[in-house]
């Protein structure tokens, strides 16, 4: 684990409250955040639990809130699951022992079915803000009330993933060879890339891996037999490093396509790659220069956390859960309550927030929210495509 994984650990994210000591216990609303912030598959809990703490420190810093006529203070209790079903729903089981209204994650497919079944025992107590691909298919069924996914979609016409595909299309790419993770999540995503590439007349090949997998010649080797124009390697920068360096070093393939995981990899291997074209909620090297919201976020996480803004991260989930927090707090105000879940539940449905993003919730609960495609190229030259389904 890095030093600032474990300052932010330290700092009390894995056990600790995060409130202002002079807040009462009558005017605390408490938000739990159950991710994983340790372990093989921790890069989106950790980068989400930074943002959610940010939200939670400015806004007790500024005096809290007010709704109606009294004054609240966020209390923040986040977990560290390490990514296990079991360690979760222990976890999980406590907050809503301790009537935790506002549950924030978890982003883990195999988390999200883990606490499911716990969550859904629970509905109407409590509103559950997760990021699971998963959870997509849970929105609008009986007893899911609860549920509001705080990513956007891949499919559809609006869909990240859609448009990925289509502009992949426009290079005229004829057949993509897919290399995901053999788990819950790597099934379901192969699952909707099938029907994208399908649909967009592109071939589609696909491998899967194991999990903790470090040498991925033999099956690069075999992907590359088939000729494809682009390998679509997931999900993460734990194991796309890996990736890009082996498929560029052994001349197995250059040219990449993901829609999760930074440009870190593109830019730390940017002479040896010829094209990178990847899913980036926000460009943050370029909107800090231009937005004020996204400037005030990096400052804000540095003074923090006391070390540089880790943009080839922080973009992906950090920042967005960011934005929820202040979401969920503007929706209690209109709502005129801070317990009331459902009421706070139609306020999010109806509003739509301007933040860093500008955010809404369509009909089911399914956040949408703009995003940029980065395209790297071979020496690290950067084109940015941004898309707004928000404006659809």
């Amino acid at each position: 684990m890095s030093c600032w994984k474990g300052a932010l650990i330290a700092g009390g994210i894995a056990s600790g409250l995060l409130f202002g000591p002079a807040a009462k216990a009558e005017d605390v609303v408490k938000i739990g955040q159950i991710e994983a912030l340790t372990g093989a598959t921790a890069t989106y809990g950790w980068m989400s639990a930074q943002g959610t703490k940010v939200a939670v420190e400015e806004i007790n810093a500024k005096g809290g809130f007010k709704v109606g006529d009294r004054t609240y203070k966020l209390e923040l209790q986040q977990v560290d699951t390490r990514g296990e079903p079991r360690e979760t729903t222990v976890q999980f089981r406590k907050m809503m022992e301790e009537k935790v209204h506002f549950v924030f994650g978890p982003f883990l497919t195999n988390v999200f079915n883990a606490i499911e079944p716990i969550a859904n025992q629970n509905n109407g107590k409590f509103l559950l803000f997760a990021g699971a691909t998963s959870a997509h298919a849970a929105l609008g069924k009986p007893d899911h009330d609860y549920l509001l996914r705080t990513w956007n979609w891949d499919a559809g016409s609006a869909g990240f993933g859609k448009l990925m595909v289509d502009y992949l299309k426009k290079l005229n790419t004829r057949k993509v060879a897919m290399l995901f993770q053999n788990d819950a999540f790597g099934k379901t995503a192969v699952d909707i890339y099938s029907a994208l590439f399908k649909d967009a007349g592109i071939e589609l090949q696909v491998e899967l891996f194991e999990p903790g997998t470090k040498d991925f010649s033999a099956v690069l080797a075999k992907l590359a037999a088939g000729k494809p124009d682009i390998l679509f390697p997931g999900y993460s920068d734990a194991v796309l490093y890996d990736i890009v360096r082996q498929s560029t070093e052994s001349g197995f393939g250059n040219r990449f396509f993901l829609v999760r995981g930074s440009i870190g990899p593109a830019l730390k291997n940017k002479d040896a790659i010829e094209d990178y074209i990847a899913y980036v909620p926000k460009y943050f090297e370029g909107a800090e220069k231009t937005e004020p919201k996204v400037r005030a976020f990096i400052e804000s996480y540095q003074k923090l956390f006391k070390r540089e803004f880790p943009y080839d991260q922080a973009p992906l989930c950090s920042s967005s859960c960011y934005d929820h927090v202040y979401m969920l707090v503007e929706a209690m105000q209109k709502a005129g309550t801070v317990d009331d879940v459902a009421k706070i539940r139609a306020a999010l449905m109806s509003m739509t927030y301007e933040g860093m993003w500008r955010i809404k919730y369509d009909k089911t609960g399914e956040a949408v929210f703009g995003f940029d495609v980065v395209h790297v190229r071979k020496g690290g030259a950067i084109e940015r495509v941004p898309y707004d389904p928000t404006k659809e």
